[in-house]
């Protein structure tokens, strides 16, 4: 019973040379249909083959394996063998996938204890005859044959030739098919066109009936001489790897199939009698949309720069003579260019110039070409027409207009008509301005501006500008609506008939009006205003030629805020001044600023507004300093606030100013240097609004006691008061009053470290005790040190911090920390019995040496070490390195709160 292996084909790789390998010892395996068990022809084996293995009795573990020689692919899986069997199927697709190659076949079995392994069978499987592929021979399907030739007759088909294909026998999916056609055979190099380029054979196609169809391009075949031979070739990959093609540049190459790949040499040739009509696609104009289906427009603004006409249509070939033309209506055809083909080029493009776009608005663009090759008659393509939009179009304006109005008062000259530059705007073009209104009788005007003048080269880079003359505004009613119109040519000819309009811009007219002079403040001096005597308010009075009981004056003290300072409207005068009472508020508002003052007249047609005048109010100059009333002496400049004096928070007070108001925001603002020499700043009140009791008798706020802890002992503090009577900025539009200076001093705290507390006991280097104002760090040096208790005099009693305990010559001397818990002022403890060289260094905060001392003599009755600091310096931790048994006791310490 033979052992069937599964047909399918796997994908993984093994070469030859991996094949599993022990001493030979069993026979070759016999393959079914095999010529002298080395030559198998692929069709003996249709329907599969079989290995018959020679086996020992009871053997077991049997396995199976083929592979191709020196290639990595197809690769199959070893097959195992049930036990008692000895023949093994090969698949119908084991042999197909090898055709052409020599496999390499063995196997394995355990008998007796032993692994035995057979010999090597090589077994080429052969190519597939000819007489078994004619089947397969490529077919031209609209090709005749008459009198035992093949014609292939282009005239009497449509659209592309078929080229059909019936499937090889033994096809296996995962196979690849070439198919490629010849032409000009009689002339070298030859014209190849695929129409089949590794095709890779699909499920569904690895069947005996099916057939294969594929295009050829009719323009491929146009292009060739009249009653040239085309030849269709046709090669498989059977192994399914990937195609490795024949080496460029031959021009006597018969075929360009891989060379890996099976040349069916059954080859289909037919007499070509060429058609040379062409079956043309309309060119296609690059910036047009297709909207809706079927209808091309294009936008201008997307051809400023011109457009692109784009010619691509099937078969184009090098050589090729392909000559684009545009056309509309009353627009003769224009020729965009003409181009030859180059190599592998499949398109090609031809500027459509803005002039042709320009000339076409709101008209249909032509775009078609003629193609010419072989000495054939030019075909021309079909039209391509796109319908061409309405440009987008700028709308002139005239530059002294404000806000769509345009007032003969705000400017002296004539008016300038401008057009900001427009797309396809070309010098030589011709151009319109006009203006239309109605004149004081209510009578239609037409006023030119410009008629039919060609556009300047200036004009091509800023846009149009033109002078309006004044006297034509003259004309136009006060207070009237007018419009400003602008057209141009676009089409090369200077007719306002068929020049392209603008859109058009209203405005309304200000004919020239009285002069307003600025008003004036009874209480300045010109514009300068002493604050103090604005204290009870301003007068402002307003004279202006023409004033009139009929006129309504609203006068604009303006605030810091923009806005106006609300007062009540009056009614003009005949006498020529009328006056407005201005508040104090309104004056103390704008201490310090420049306030714009002007009025306005409201008459039947018109507001008119008159001249500023920029008042400057002065700057309050008698203003209280502020006191803190713990310092000493009180209200004098750099006096001491000395925190020992007092013990809880220290109280600020300002006396009254003239110009406070309720709600008026106020700052107290301390600045001093904090401990790490860092500027400090804290505000005892921030943006305080005045209450009506303190605007009449001043301020008193308190300073906490905290903030005055954060600063340096004897570092200047001063005391700022700040107010602003308009805003909650006191950095912007603010009054500062005089600056108190003073000088901060903190209590000084002096304790004692005597070690009472501490547990008698010694340790080794990388050892500490704690106390509850040092750390003292054993930090290297031999032998041992810690608290003991050894003398009772006036440098040493109780408990005392030992070092070198009981060694007259430490060697490596000990070196000692001291951490303070504190930054210390001052600092003094006692050292008995050092006989030898000791070092005591004093550090700051940051790590820099205060001071370092070395006691040389022999000092064993014991000494004061003693460091008083400099203004301004701390120190924050010792060291002491120390050589023999002494002991340190008795500290005492000094430090600012």
């Amino acid at each position: 019973m033979a052992r069937k292996i599964p047909a399918k084909k796997t994908g993984s790789i093994q070469t030859a040379n991996s094949l599993p390998a022990v001493e030979a010892e069993l026979p070759y395996a016999i393959i079914e249909h095999a010529a002298n068990n080395s030559l198998l022809y692929p069709i003996d084996a249709i329907n599969g083959t079989t290995a018959t293995l020679t086996l020992p009795a009871n053997a077991t573990n049997v396995m199976f394996y083929m592979a191709v020689k020196d290639q990595d692919e197809p690769r199959f899986e070893p097959v195992s063998v049930e036990n008692g069997v000895n023949v093994v199927d090969i698949p119908a697709p084991w042999v197909s996938y090898c055709i052409g190659h020599t496999v390499l076949i063995k196997y394995t079995a355990n008998a007796g204890g032993r692994a035995l392994e057979s010999l090597t069978l090589e077994l080429e499987i052969q190519q597939i005859r000819e007489e078994h592929l004619v089947v397969s021979r490529p077919v031209f399907t609209h090709a005749k044959e008459e009198w035992s030739t093949w014609y292939l007759r282009m005239q009497e088909f449509t659209g592309d030739e078929i080229v059909a294909i019936k499937a090889w026998p033994m096809i296996q999916p995962g196979q690849r098919l070439f198919a490629v056609v010849a032409g000009n055979q009689h002339v070298a190099p030859y014209r190849f066109a695929w129409v089949a380029r590794d095709h890779v054979v699909q499920e569904h196609e690895a069947h005996p009936d099916h057939v294969f169809r594929f295009t050829l391009s009719r323009g491929w075949l146009s292009r060739l001489d009249d009653y040239s031979a085309i030849t269709a070739h046709l090669g498989v990959i059977w192994d399914t790897t990937a195609p490795v093609y024949p080496a460029p540049g031959d021009p006597l190459l018969e075929n360009p199939l891989p060379v890996n790949a099976e040349d069916f040499h059954l080859r289909t040739t037919s007499l070509l009698l060429v058609d040379p009509g062409q079956e043309l696609n309309p060119p296609h104009l690059k910036e047009s949309v297709e909207l809706p289906p079927g209808q091309w427009q294009v936008n201008p603004t997307n051809t400023v720069n011109g457009g692109h006409a784009i010619v691509s249509y099937d078969g184009m070939f090098e050589g090729d003579h392909v000559c684009a033309y545009a056309s509309g209506p009353n627009y003769a055809p224009v020729v965009l260019g003409c181009q030859d083909v180059k190599k592998d080029e499949t398109s090609l493009s031809y500027d459509v110039a803005p002039d042709i776009v320009a000339a076409l608005f709101d008209k249909t663009l032509t775009l078609n070409y003629s193609l010419q090759f072989n000495s054939y008659l030019p075909q021309s393509s079909p039209d391509r027409r796109i319908k061409v939009l309405a440009p987008h179009l700028t709308t002139p304006d005239i530059e002294e207009a404000t806000m769509g109005t345009v007032n003969l008062t705000t400017f002296n000259n004539d008016a300038t008509g401008v057009v900001p530059l427009f797309d396809y705007a070309k010098e030589g073009q011709c151009c319109w301005m006009w203006l239309t209104g109605v004149d004081e009788d209510g009578a239609a005007l037409h006023l030119d501006v410009l008629q039919g003048v060609p556009l300047k080269p200036h004009w091509l880079i800023d846009g149009v500008d033109t002078s309006i003359a004044r006297n034509a505004l003259k004309k136009l009613a006060d207070c009237s609506d007018f419009k400003l119109h602008f057209a141009a040519s676009f089409d090369g000819q200077c007719d306002r008939s068929t020049a392209r309009e603008f859109p058009a811009r209203s405005f309304t007219i200000v004919q020239e009006q009285r002069v307003l002079k600025a008003p004036t403040v009874h209480e300045a001096v010109g514009n300068e205003l002493t604050v103090w005597n604005g204290r009870n308010g301003v007068h402002v009075e307003v004279s202006y030629l023409g004033n009139h009981p009929n006129h309504t004056l609203s006068l604009c003290w303006t605030k810091p805020d923009g806005a106006c300072w609300p007062l009540d409207a009056q009614p003009g005068s005949a006498s020529g001044t009328t006056t407005f009472l201005v508040p104090r508020e309104a004056v103390i508002e704008s201490i310090g600023k420049t306030v714009k003052i002007s009025y306005t007249v409201t008459s039947a047609c018109k507001v008119q507004t008159s001249d500023d005048l920029n008042l400057h109010i002065s700057v309050p100059v008698r203003l209280p300093t502020p006191v803190v009333e713990q310092a000493t002496p009180r209200a004098t400049q750099y006096g001491i606030l000395d925190l020992a004096t007092f013990p809880a928070d220290a109280l600020i007070t300002v006396e009254t100013w003239w110009f406070a108001l309720a709600g008026q925001r106020v700052w107290l603002k301390c600045t001093g240097i904090k401990k790490d020499g860092t500027e400090h700043t804290f505000y005892v009140v921030k943006g305080l609004p005045l209450t009506a009791e303190e605007a009449q008798a001043g301020l008193s706020q308190t300073m906490s006691r905290s903030d005055i802890l954060l600063l340096k002992h004897d570092s200047p503090l001063t005391v700022t008061c700040i107010t602003a009577p308009d805003s909650n900025d006191p950095e912007r539009d603010s009054i500062t009053f005089p600056v108190l200076n003073l000088i901060v001093k903190r209590q000084l705290i002096c304790q004692e470290e005597r070690f009472e507390g501490l547990a008698q006991g010694t340790f080794a280097a990388g050892g500490s005790i704690q106390t509850k104002l040092m750390k003292i760090t054993f930090q290297s040096g031999a032998g041992l040190a810690g608290i003991a208790a050894h003398g009772n005099d006036n440098y040493y009693s109780g408990n005392h911090f030992v070092m070198c305990q009981n060694s007259g010559h430490q060697i490596p001397p000990q070196l000692h920390r001291f951490d303070f818990s504190r930054e210390l002022e001052s600092v003094r403890f006692s050292w008995s019995w050092k006989q030898l060289p000791g070092t005591v260094t004093f550090y700051g905060p940051a790590g820099n040496v205060v001071r370092q001392e070395t006691y040389t003599e022999d000092w064993r009755g014991g000494f004061w070490v003693e460091l008083a600091t400099s203004p301004g310096i701390s120190v924050a931790w010792m060291t002491v390195l120390v050589e023999d048994y002494s002991f340190i006791d008795n500290f005492s310490m000094c430090y600012r709160e």
